[in-house]
């Protein structure tokens, strides 16, 4: 069922080379408000169609239309990441807090910590990072959830409910779900940058009889000049579609009650 999922999703998202460029040009602006929330609403009506849609199913990619609409659909989108990133930044902030009170405690005593620092800052970013995947799991839940709830952003956070679906598709499920989505993300990531890595040393190897040192920084250059386009114009598209339709897809695997 997971290879299922992934495949699908890769085919899916290599389906129009021409909607990965355009995502692409709206990831390098996502830096300005419009674009970001455009970007968020793409991603909302691919995990729509996922949602209505099926496993190996004919489905097509979303059209660039009815921008305002598309643009709503990204704030949606945003307000709910953002209410599940809550916990985390509670958690975050209250962990650097005790870590600075230790800190200057430990500084106006002018006394060597009972307790290593280094270990205070370890436990707050591993509680952190268990809490945010926690309710990033629940978020991707909680998106295709208010998706298929004609768009309610009050189905987004029914817990009970999002719970309730997360038990529904089976905990060891989703974690073989996001254990093959990092690797294969990683694997891609990984493969992409050595790509582009061998180039540089390539050409680096070709003009160095010439140009000396100089020929291994241009390669430095090159490489990640090349790279960082290959990031926002195809790796970053990529990855939203491919995540947009696997957490809807997901999804449809529940069991209704």
């Amino acid at each position: 069922m997971i290879l299922d999922i992934f495949k699908d999703c890769f085919e899916y998202s290599f389906k129009e080379p021409k909607t990965i460029l355009k995502l692409g040009v709206l990831s390098i602006l996502s830096s300005l408000i419009i674009p970001y929330f455009l970007i968020s609403g793409y991603y909302y009506r691919i995990t729509k169609i996922g949602v209505n849609g099926m496993i190996n199913g004919d489905d097509p990619l979303p059209k660039f239309e009815h921008w305002g609409t598309m643009f709503l659909e990204g704030i949606k989108l945003f307000v709910v990441r953002l209410i599940y990133s809550i916990p985390t930044i509670i958690v975050f902030s209250l962990g650097t807090i005790i870590f600075l009170l230790y800190s200057i405690q430990t500084i106006a005593i002018d006394k060597a910590p009972s307790f290593p620092t280094l270990f205070i800052i370890i436990g707050v970013i591993s509680i952190s990072t268990i809490v945010w995947l926690i309710f990033y799991l629940l978020s991707n839940v909680a998106i295709p959830n208010m998706i298929n709830n004609n768009g309610s952003i009050k189905s987004a956070f029914k817990i009970r409910e999002i719970i309730a679906i997360v038990k529904s598709i089976g905990i060891y499920k989703y974690i073989q779900f996001y254990t093959g989505l990092i690797v294969l993300l990683l694997g891609i990531v990984s493969t992409t940058f050595l790509f582009f890595a061998l180039i540089g040393f390539a050409f680096g190897l070709i003009l160095s009889p010439s140009m000396g040192p100089i020929a291994m920084a241009f390669s430095g250059i090159f490489m990640s000049i090349t790279s960082s386009i290959a990031l926002y114009l195809v790796l970053n598209p990529f990855f939203m579609i491919f995540e947009g339709r696997a957490i809807a897809l997901m999804y449809n695997t529940r069991e209704d009650e």
